[in-house]
């Protein structure tokens, strides 16, 4: 397919650009709101067309990947759909700005790069979960990010741009496994603070809760100390462990670890599984529907913890 590609940042340059060219697609326009940086990087990678008019998006290609500051997403999406064209949004879709709602398909091809979903060690667990159910979850997240004035990454540490701090950044992909794993919870408490100036939190500490009695405690931060990317599961005498989650390594399925490790740039199979997803007609591994669950946990652990972590109900 033509790919039209809205952003020029880091996901752009490091990863879809890169898989669109081995999987024989072809980045056809790049848009951006600085003409001049959209033009280097669409030189780099060979893109014909460039610019800051967004209607580059929307004539001569097949397929639009949304890769722009969170704020951004669902208008530029929106657009595309309505051009009737197919579309894949970076996570989160919308986060705390909740405005995926606003977010018709039409009957197009619409998903979230939610990527996690296609990785084996993942997949292998989900498969595991149809014969064992967990009585408890525990995520752990942390990384350092402290961007400063003029760093190119600050506008995360603004929620009216990003949608929220840790949990919509990096903790969207951690909570969109667990509902992709057991589905929707009904409830949740949360706690956020220790927040960038421009507010958006450095720490989150959530805890949901499922009809099952499946409880998941999230603690998600972007602090000091050694890194931490942890997912480990407990129930019925049993430990089940991915540490560190993208590394694909699996403790507790068999008497020795699993090691199932990700594809080297992990949006290649996402784009691959979208391209696909449109030409055989079906749902993306993350249709916008399943990643607006996602943006509803984010919307309500922000009002769980203005009300000073009081319980609230999902799905009602």
């Amino acid at each position: 397919m033509r790919w039209a590609i809205a952003g020029y940042g880091d996901i752009v340059t490091r990863r879809a650009l890169p898989a669109l060219r081995a999987l024989g697609e072809e980045p056809a326009a790049l848009w951006g709101r600085d003409p001049h940086r959209a033009a280097r990087v669409a030189r780099r990678f060979g893109v014909a067309r460039s610019g800051a008019d967004p209607g580059l998006l929307l004539t001569g290609v097949d397929a639009v990947y949304v890769a722009t500051p969170v704020a951004s997403h669902v208008p530029l999406a929106r657009a595309a759909l309505d051009a009737g064209l197919p579309v894949l949004v970076e996570k989160p879709l919308a986060g705390g700005l909740a405005t995926g709602g606003t977010l018709a398909a039409a009957g197009r091809c619409a998903g979230v790069a939610y990527y996690r979903r296609l990785a084996p060690a993942p997949r292998r667990l989900r498969a595991e979960l149809a014969r064992w159910t967990p009585e408890r979850v525990d995520v752990r997240f942390r990384c350092p990010f402290d961007p400063g004035p003029g760093d190119p990454m600050r506008w995360r540490t603004d929620p009216a741009v990003s949608g929220g701090g840790v949990l919509a950044d990096a903790g969207s992909h951690r909570v969109d496994l667990l509902l992709h794993l057991f589905g929707q919870p009904y409830e949740l408490t949360a706690r956020l603070g220790d927040r960038f100036p421009e507010g958006a939190e450095r720490r989150a500490d959530l805890t949901l809760t499922w009809p099952s009695g499946l409880r998941a405690r999230c603690l998600l931060e972007w602090g000091e100390g050694p890194p931490v990317d942890r997912v480990e599961l407990t129930g019925g005498g049993r430990a089940v462990t991915l540490d560190p989650l993208d590394a694909g390594r699996l403790v507790g399925l068999t008497g020795a670890p699993l090691h199932l490790p990700p594809a080297a740039n992990p949006h290649q199979p996402l784009l691959a599984d979208f391209a696909a997803a449109v030409g055989q007609g079906r749902a993306p591994v993350c249709p916008v529907a399943e990643a607006r669950l996602v943006d509803d946990v984010i919307t309500a652990a922000q009002r769980s913890n203005a009300m000073g972590a009081r319980p609230i109900r999902l799905g009602t």
